[in-house]
């Protein structure tokens, strides 16, 4: 099986490349400069001279407050790209992955009570800003251009490469000696080695349509934040604040935890993000 990854510079783009290459499996791994998501020339180019089997779309528009503004960029990398990477993949036969937000559900504090184990795919939808509304547009983008696509969800994604709250924490602790950090926004992370294998699994088992992926848990970033600070074994004075404290264009989900049940069920395990943080955080101390 042949894979081409898109987006090769991101966080998750580098985190396919690393698995594969352990795996000694056969893939290409293409930035926008291979492959510009949004170019039909260059899908076309890139898929006819690679022909992959399975066409990996990690590229996407992931800034969250610029989204606010930046619409016509945001629609650009999130809907229009996978739209038309989808239709050059059913043209050919070739199977795509494709990746999607938490963001997609409107995140209020009362649908943790009505979802205790986290939103279910087919939970209804309704995004409270304009990076997920973008991200839910491309998931239908992409279903009605290939049915059989694999549409995955993930939350709170960190991971070795890039820029993530794990590494922003660790930095700034080290920096400023102190921090504040909002405990009134629950969720789960999603580690970038766990939504490789758990999307391999899928691949391998040739699922498709929408899955959520993730970790076991739910917590607030403050708490997240705490654990960072054990496993990465620094002291530091970690102050819990209410999300006013940090105004923000885009509004943010008070709840954003992914149910993996459909996962599970399956027969995939789904390690708590205990594991996946004290993991990563060892990973980066060795780096």
């Amino acid at each position: 099986m042949k894979f081409l990854v898109t987006g090769s510079g991101g966080q998750l783009g580098n985190g396919w490349q690393r698995i594969l290459k352990e795996r000694s499996n056969d893939f290409v791994a293409l930035d926008r400069g291979g492959l510009d998501i949004c170019d039909v020339e260059s899908i076309a180019k890139a898929l006819d001279t690679h022909e992959p089997d399975v066409c990996v779309n990690t590229a996407a528009y992931t800034q969250v407050e610029k989204a606010e503004t930046q619409t016509e960029e945001a629609y650009l990398g999130n809907v229009l790209g996978p739209k038309l990477l989808a239709e050059a993949c059913a043209a050919r036969g070739i199977q795509m992955v494709h990746y999607s937000t938490d963001y997609v559900f409107s995140g209020k504090l009362t649908d943790r009570e009505i979802f205790e184990e986290g939103y279910p795919e087919d939970a209804p939808t309704d995004p409270i800003n304009r990076y997920g509304a973008t991200k839910f547009e491309g998931e239908q983008a992409v279903f009605k251009a290939l049915p059989t696509a694999l549409v995955l969800r993930v939350s709170w994604l960190c991971g070795l490469d890039g820029n993530n709250f794990v590494k922003a924490i660790i930095n700034r602790a080290k920096t400023m000696g102190q921090l504040r950090v909002v405990n009134d926004q629950f969720g789960v992370p999603s580690f970038v080695p766990d939504v490789v294998e758990q999307s391999l699994f899928l691949i391998h088992h040739k699922q498709s349509g929408l899955f959520h992926l993730g970790s076991d848990g739910c917590i607030s970033w403050y708490d997240f934040a705490k654990k960072i600070m054990e496993d990465a074994q620094v002291d530091v004075l970690i102050e819990a604040v209410d999300s006013s404290a940090f105004p923000t264009v885009a509004k943010r989900p008070h709840f954003s935890k992914l149910a993996t049940k459909r996962l599970n069920d399956l027969g995939m395990p789904i390690h708590s993000w205990e594991i996946g943080c004290k993991t990563l955080v060892s990973a980066l101390n060795d780096e």
